[in-house]
């Protein structure tokens, strides 16, 4: 099952160029954090090489896996910066409330409440930890990046009063875990992959909840995309 959006990419990349770009980085692979991450199929990176975002959904035992993959037109640095702020992108995630429960922002092994409201059924709640790849990311020169995350429910971790109003109008989720991959293609483009592995927990039918699993991969990475050009993260720029 495949879902096809559109990304304005800073210039056209051919199948075959982006396919000899990520060949050159393979061995990267191998140092990934989430090493279960689906790497896209032949016919995937066509379409992305035609601007398109593709998504597409893997068969699971538990909860909902989900992919997906994009070329965008901002540089790596600039889009690892949007990607790592998340107490700004409520407004531009699906995610209404975003709150750092422990640790420094944007630092590897933050804690990050976040709240998301589910029409017409409970909303969710978790915190993810965020984990930065720095092996990758230095062994590549910033080339390459991975940003891993898995989630906890742990109410203790929850200290403020607006955090605990929050949850007390929802649901935990049952668990959520996974990555973006990052690839500069050149100064102005990257290559991203976003993997996503989840369950939203309560009594929602499996057809829907990988739904929205493929869904919330696709509209993530035009939500991250369309805050790195229209906002400024606070997160430093490397």
């Amino acid at each position: 099952m495949f879902i096809i959006g559109f990304v304005q990419s800073a210039q056209a990349w051919t199948a075959e160029a982006l396919q000899a770009r990520l060949a050159e980085i393979e061995d990267q692979r191998g140092l990934r954090l989430q090493p279960s991450a689906p790497v896209p199929s032949e016919g995937d990176l066509r379409k992305v090489a035609g601007g398109a975002i593709i998504t597409g959904l893997l068969s699971s035992s538990t909860g909902s896996k989900a992919y997906g993959a994009a070329i965008v037109g901002i540089p790596i640095a600039t889009f690892w910066a949007a990607l790592n702020d998340e107490t700004r992108h409520p407004g531009y995630t699906a995610v209404e409330y975003s709150e750092i429960v422990s640790g420094r922002p944007c630092a590897s092994g933050r804690k990050v409440l976040q709240y998301l409201p589910v029409p017409m059924l409970s909303d969710r709640w978790w915190i993810g930890v965020l984990t930065k790849n720095t092996r990758i990311q230095t062994t590549s020169g910033g080339s390459v990046r991975e940003l891993s995350w898995s989630s906890t429910t742990d109410k203790s971790l929850i200290r403020s009063e607006s955090g605990r109003k929050m949850i007390a109008q929802a649901e935990p989720i049952g668990f959520s875990r996974g990555a973006w991959f990052l690839v500069a293609l050149d100064e102005r483009s990257t290559y991203v992959e976003y993997y996503l592995h989840t369950d939203p927990g309560g009594r929602i039918p499996s057809g829907m909840a990988s739904m929205f699993a493929s869904r919330g991969v696709r509209e993530n990475i035009q939500a991250i995309q369309r805050f790195a050009q229209e906002a400024r993260p606070s997160c430093p720029i490397e």
